[in-house]
């Protein structure tokens, strides 16, 4: 593969493994525990909402762990996204113990806790470790999904040949739970009965040398579920972890396995890149292993060609605008995200298109329809989205052509969508100076506020147990 190097340093090479912890030998046999006030969380921290599905659950004789993200954050010092709980109740026990309770997924069926404020605590029963039954494995391949007229009939997790899982409801323990999990310090429980902290996977140790190494062997994992991939990425931009060099090298030996998982997955785990306020530094070490390739190969094929070099400084810019926004308390909705990042792979399609005797608004419209459903791009894209995308680039040719003050000036003002084009020129200019002058004309009129909240990709309930995470919208 050709790696062009990003502008402002390069991909990140991958951790010296003399200065990399080594990871721990074999199961353990109990825990490590960390009893209530020899760590720093404390029940204060943690949102009502999730006091209050866990105290519910030992109150009704379960186990209630708060896990996953929202331990190693709270530990890192940071302020959960959102607080999740695991249990040893099966999800119909948990509905009984919850009047507001749904039960949701056919992969792994959980528990949303749903309360009146909008805040959903996602809570899991225990899972089991895999089974190595290869013969049950190729079996899984025919089995069908459980019907939804018998939302608990037993579904049993199964992995396909090549090892990705297709089924995953099989309850365990504490323990095989917190094995299953991506990342050791992805794998820590904190017990609101007694205030301890329970880890088996060492990820006490990996948090302190601040280091995301992968639970278990780390190509085995990643073929079981390719997204691994890109959450490690982006789990250790955030928190400017080393990633383990047998994860790294693993991920980068595997990025081609992206290809089997679901393309409206990855577009959720796209939109969370963006939004994550690491954005650049994610796509630098993602491009540095061949995951951005794999997952827009297109584009990527055109960021390393003869105008790679400005095609690369474009897409690292747009990326350090969206964390720019994030700083600032501020969120792109996709249709800007996508314009900012392929805009010029759509401006050269379009032009091609135009030469070719096209209209200029219908050959925006077709590039950027093109753009965004390239043969092999892993990502599905709304059709809203697509369509507010077409918009945003559309009205740049409209904009380059209107006279400044006649009456089709003064109407493209009025129309859906100029705030975005003008957020979307401002960026252009900043990176080609010969827009500049454009800018300049129609900066001198009246810009409309924008509207964020016809938004089709952020409809929906927010699923959120952090406390003071409401932000702006841009």
């Amino acid at each position: 593969m050709n790696d062009l190097p990003p502008p402002n340093g390069g991909p990140l090479p991958p951790p010296d493994p003399a200065e990399t912890p080594a990871a721990p030998a074999g199961p353990f046999a109990s825990p490590r525990v960390v009893p209530y006030g020899e760590h720093p969380l404390r029940r204060e921290m943690i949102s009502r909402e999730a006091l209050f599905v866990m105290d519910r659950l030992h109150e009704a004789g379960y186990k209630g762990y708060l896990c996953g993200g929202g331990v190693r954050d709270l530990l890192l010092g940071i302020a959960p996204k959102d607080f999740d709980v695991a249990t040893d109740a099966r999800p119909e026990e948990i509905r009984r113990v919850f009047r507001n309770c749904r039960i949701i997924g056919r992969r792994f069926r959980l528990a949303h806790v749903i309360f009146r404020n909008g805040t959903i605590i996602e809570t899991a029963t225990f899972r089991a470790l895999l089974s190595g039954d290869e013969q049950a494995a190729r079996a899984a391949e025919e089995a069908p999904l459980p019907s939804r007229r018998k939302p608990f009939a037993a579904d049993p997790t199964y992995a396909t040949r090549e090892g990705l899982v297709v089924r995953d409801n099989v309850y365990g323990t504490a323990e095989e739970d917190a094995r299953r999990r991506d990342f050791t310090v992805n794998g820590l429980f904190f017990d609101v009965a007694d205030g301890a902290i329970l880890d088996y996977v060492g990820g006490l140790d990996d948090l302190e040398a601040r280091v995301l190494r992968v639970i278990g062997e780390p190509a085995g994992r990643f073929r079981e579920d390719p997204v691994r991939m890109i959450r490690a990425v982006r789990i250790a931009s955030q928190l400017d972890f080393a990633i383990e060099p047998e994860a790294y090298a693993a991920a980068r030996e595997n990025a081609a396995a992206l290809a089997a998982c679901s393309h409206e997955r990855m577009y959720e785990e796209v939109l969370k890149i963006r939004r994550c306020g690491h954005a650049r530094e994610t796509f630098r070490r993602g491009w540095g292993l061949g995951l951005f390739q794999a997952v827009h190969p297109a584009v990527a094929a055109a960021m390393q060609g003869e105008e790679g070099e400005a095609l690369h400084r474009w897409v690292d810019r747009a990326f350090g605008q969206f964390d720019r926004w994030r700083a600032a308390g501020l969120e792109a909705m996709p249709a800007l995200q996508y314009a900012l990042l392929f805009g010029p792979f759509i401006e050269t399609e379009a032009a091609a298109l135009a030469a070719k005797g096209m209209g200029a608004f219908e050959a925006a419209e077709t590039a950027t329809a093109s753009v965004l459903r390239a043969p092999g791009d892993l990502t599905q894209i709304p059709k809203a989205v697509i369509q507010d995308t077409q918009r945003i680039m559309a009205f740049q040719g409209q904009l380059a052509r209107a006279t400044e003050g006649s009456r089709y000036a003064d109407r493209l003002r009025t129309r859906r969508g100029f705030d975005l084009a003008m957020v979307y020129l401002k960026f252009a200019a900043s990176l080609d100076p010969a827009r500049k002058p454009l800018l300049d004309r129609w900066l001198s009129g009246p810009i409309p506020e924008t509207d964020w909240s016809a938004d089709p990709a952020r409809k929906g309930r927010r699923r959120t147990g952090g406390r003071g995470n409401g932000r702006r919208r841009r």
